[in-house]
């Protein structure tokens, strides 16, 4: 009777070999996909999961509310400390606030919906004007002319104890 070539003895300790190496291979790559995962875990708590909380908010004082003009917009500056990972950085901006008899208190972010310029109020046209593109908008913050097509945001505030409190999203 002849001999199966597939049941010799050095096939069967190629066949062993081969299966060493398989689960060697296995076992490495689990290994390694492991060590992966967690040398992955501080690199997205640090960088991708703090990109993708909205931004963190703050109330800024801006003093007397029955100091601003009544019936025209008042530039209110403001700055304060932010910290950033490790550094501590100062936030500046101001906003457009107005005291009107009929609907109160009103205050709308400087940025430009457009493409974030700062809008100044002119007090000649009665209008925000952006000076980076001629976007125009209106005492209400609506577009009116120009690439705008959103309107000014307004912003969240309130008065307490007789001061004007803004809340100022980083």
């Amino acid at each position: 009777m002849a001999e199966n070539p597939l049941s010799s003895p050095q096939n069967a300790a190629a066949e062993r070999q081969l299966n060493l190496s398989r689960r060697a291979f296995v076992t490495t790559s689990v290994l390694a996909g492991g060590a992966i995962i967690l040398a992955a875990i501080p690199l997205v708590s640090t960088v991708v999961v703090p990109s993708l909380k909205k931004g963190v908010g703050k109330w800024v004082d801006f003093g007397k509310a029955d100091k601003l003009a009544p019936d025209d917009f008042s530039m209110l500056s403001y700055e304060f400390m932010v910290k950033d990972g490790w550094l501590e950085l100062p936030q500046r901006g101001f906003v457009w606030a107005k005291a009107d008899a009929k609907t109160g208190v009103k205050v709308f972010s400087s940025t430009c919906s457009h493409l974030a310029c700062n809008v100044i109020w002119s007090k000649d046209t009665r209008m925000f004007e952006c000076p980076c593109h001629t976007g125009r908008f209106s005492q209400d913050g609506q577009p009116v002319s120009g690439p705008p097509k959103k309107p000014l945001v307004l912003l969240p505030h309130k008065v307490e104890d007789g001061k004007l409190l803004v809340h100022i999203t980083l």
